[in-house]
């Protein structure tokens, strides 16, 4: 069984058996020019067992040097992202993995392929579909809608529903052209200065004719395929 949490913002922790992946760890601690209008709950030193670290992109929002090398280093994971954000961090060369846009690698048993986003704001911004025992879970990271969504096959997609990347409009069109088992939306609760309205995007993909199943989480909650 794979369980996905949500910790808030575009942070995720993929749990797999007895090892996780973490994919954008930010914390209270983290500096960020953005105003919090909510805390991030969770603590550096809650995570164990922590395999694999997924960065997809360099802005603060998503990306904490200290706290990513201070959890790499204590549970020997391996950090995947552009060397732009690698190069950043103080961490021996066997714990790094680049990756470019629309390529692949197998680390520790998972399949981690890196997917096209759109950002201004970053140098290069990625999107991941991750595959781990049998299942495929896609992290958008920071992106507008892109027409090619519809060759993302995943089981569950964490999307962004904020209006600055995606707004809910885009965010269930982004849903009807992939199609997925199960949607997740993120960057919403923390540093936006205006309420997203998450209940209806919910009600906009229950009333579509898609068979993916919309699921809320609020930080902290764990999501079980």
């Amino acid at each position: 069984m794979v369980e996905v949490q949500y910790l808030g913002h575009s942070f995720f922790k993929v749990i797999d058996g007895s090892s996780s992946i973490l994919i954008d760890p930010v914390f209270e601690s983290s500096k960020t020019n953005l105003k919090k209008k909510a805390k991030f709950k969770s603590k550096i030193s809650d995570f164990k067992k922590v395999s694999l670290i997924l960065i997809t992109n360099e802005t603060p929002e998503h990306f904490d040097a200290s706290a990513v090398e201070e959890i790499a280093k204590k549970n020997n994971s391996i950090v995947v992202g552009h060397e732009s954000i690698l190069q950043k961090l103080d961490l021996p060369r066997n714990q790094k993995a680049n990756i470019l846009s629309n390529s692949e690698l197998n680390l520790k048993g998972v399949k981690i392929k890196s997917k096209t986003a759109h950002f201004p704001r970053s140098f290069y911004p990625l999107a991941y579909l991750i595959e781990i025992n049998g299942k495929k879970i896609y992290h958008a990271g920071v992106t507008t809608l892109l027409d090619n969504f519809n060759q993302i096959k995943a089981d569950v997609a964490l999307l962004p529903i904020n209006s600055k990347t995606m707004d809910v409009i885009d965010a269930v069109r982004a849903t009807k052209l992939m199609k997925p088992d199960f949607v997740i939306p993120m960057q919403y609760d923390i540093f936006e200065e205006k309420k997203v309205d998450t209940p209806d995007f919910k009600r906009r993909i229950e009333k579509s004719v898609l068979k993916t199943k919309p699921v809320l989480l609020n930080a902290g909650q764990t999501f079980k395929l």
